[in-house]
């Protein structure tokens, strides 16, 4: 199972609602509002890392409010 932390910045305002659209998709496990750089930051999961990359392209980034993503894979 191949893992990342996604670091998610939104459109003012929209912080909440990205979350809450985030939270509806079965590969997130987890996203939580922050303080700092980013808005958001999202525990996301795919069975390898081909599957995960490309969840966070064509399923997470054309979320309408998502400015800019960053994302760490779990290496252990």
């Amino acid at each position: 199972m191949a893992k990342a932390y996604l670091k998610i910045s939104v459109e003012p305002g929209k912080e909440r609602i990205v979350k809450d659209l985030l939270l509806q998709r079965k590969n997130v496990l987890q996203a939580d509002l922050t303080s700092g750089e980013q808005d958001i930051i999202a525990l996301i999961q795919a069975e390898n890392y081909e599957q995960l990359m490309n969840f966070v392209v064509t399923e997470l980034r054309p979320i309408e409010g998502i400015i800019k993503t960053v994302t760490n894979l779990v290496l252990e």
